[in-house]
């Protein structure tokens, strides 16, 4: 079974300083960490999928948002 890749996806980080914010996945960065950059800020901190972030699913009607 392949792992899903968060990478370019928007996400939702759950875990440290910019927790319950919202942002980007920018790819893998080794020892199950991925690099996310918060839309709220520069930085880019290594988080670990499905621990520490996850992808945010629009529910919105408008067909192609997701």
């Amino acid at each position: 079974m392949q792992e899903f890749d968060p990478s370019g996806k928007h996400v939702l980080i759950t875990y440290g300083e910019f927790a319950g914010e919202e942002g980007v996945c920018l790819g893998p960065e080794g020892n199950g960490l991925w690099a996310v950059s918060p839309h709220s800020s520069d930085r880019i901190v290594n988080l670990k999928f499905e621990q520490d972030f996850g992808i945010l699913v629009n529910g919105g009607q408008e067909p192609g948002r997701n």
